[in-house]
């Protein structure tokens, strides 16, 4: 027979659970972001970046292969790799191939990059469910930017951002992703760079 207590004792032990979620604050879900896609042995992502302003790059789809900080980013116009000391970005149309460090890449969205971003220098707001995470991110600095950024709740991957210029109200660039997955079998020479696959391309540094 259920009882009033039994049900009371059901309730709590869910309120319990759920608590955790919505009492997080967005840099605690950040940094639980950060720290989870470092810690997968290998995480996919396949994306599209769509914009309102016009650029030969844009709308872009592509793939993320992760595996902490190391990443290899393959698109139709460009791919990068990152092996852990160099970025090698290679620019298919001008087979040149673009050696710089760390501190210097085309592209910014792996998530080692973007919650890093946000966590330097962005004022954060957070608004949670069940489902995810939607973060509010202003630059201290910029009066006309906002960024939303969506957190799923249950594994802390990026599901999207949306860059909003708040002069037009109007939503100028997104990250969106298509499709997630982790814990994959993929070769380590995915992570490795190799002058010899790219035949005739030119190598800048």
């Amino acid at each position: 027979m259920i009882t009033k207590f039994n049900i009371f004792k059901s309730l709590f032990f869910l309120i319990s659970l759920i608590s955790p979620l919505f009492g997080q604050s967005a840099n605690e879900v950040l940094e639980i972001a950060l720290d989870r896609s470092l810690a997968l042995n290998n995480s996919y992502y396949k994306f599209i970046i769509e914009s309102e302003i016009e650029s030969p790059l844009l709308p872009m789809t592509g793939e993320l292969f992760n595996k902490g900080e190391k990443y290899f980013i393959n698109t139709k116009a460009i791919d990068q790799i990152y092996d852990g000391e160099n970025i090698f970005t290679i620019v298919h149309e001008n087979q040149e191939i673009i050696v710089g460090n760390s501190d210097i890449s085309l592209f910014s969205f792996t998530p080692n990059h973007i919650f890093n971003f946000f966590l330097e220098d962005y004022l954060l707001d957070i608004n949670s469910s069940s489902r995810e995470h939607i973060i509010t991110a202003k630059n201290r600095n910029e009066d006309n930017i906002i960024y939303f950024i969506s957190i799923d709740s249950s594994n802390y991957s990026i599901k999207k951002i949306e860059m909003k210029d708040l002069i037009s109200d109007k939503i100028i660039n997104t990250f969106l992703t298509l499709t997630y997955d982790y814990n994959l079998t993929v070769p380590l020479s995915l992570f490795k760079f190799d002058i010899q696959e790219y035949n005739n391309y030119i190598l800048v540094q």
